[in-house]
């Protein structure tokens, strides 16, 4: 997994702030499609869930997702956030424990996207040929 041991080598001397965004966008490994496009998928499918159209998910990652919102949102952290590198770190191992959870639920909801898109274009085409 290439996206620890970025962390790793980011927190344990490198200062630079274009590398932790580099390396927030590479994602996890290779073919992933990052960090903040997983931020954007995880919004989508709990949309998705709330409004009943995406069922096919597990509670703990729901749990985990809003559990993370609320950490990451919260002013109360293990680590202030006035400690800045450091008081980021508990953000970031939320964040990485919540897409551990939720990373498999993602790739499913993304699949069952894709196939929502096909459905629609496949509908688009039937009304506009009749």
């Amino acid at each position: 997994m290439a996206g620890p041991s970025r962390a790793r080598q980011y927190l344990s001397g490198h200062r630079d702030p274009r590398r932790l965004r580099a390396a927030a966008r590479a994602g996890s490994g290779a073919g992933s499609p990052g960090l903040w496009a997983d931020v954007v998928a995880t919004w989508r499918l709990l949309r998705a869930y709330l409004r009943g159209d995406y069922r096919a998910v597990r509670w703990r990652s729901i749990l985990a997702v809003v559990t993370g919102v609320v950490y990451f949102l919260s002013p109360v952290d293990l680590i202030p956030d006035v400690f800045v590198l450091l008081g980021l770190t508990d953000d970031a191992i939320v964040v990485s424990l919540v897409f551990g959870v939720v990373r498999q639920e993602l790739t499913g909801f993304r699949a069952w996207e894709q196939a929502q898109q096909g459905l629609d274009a496949t509908v688009l085409r039937t009304v506009r040929s009749a």
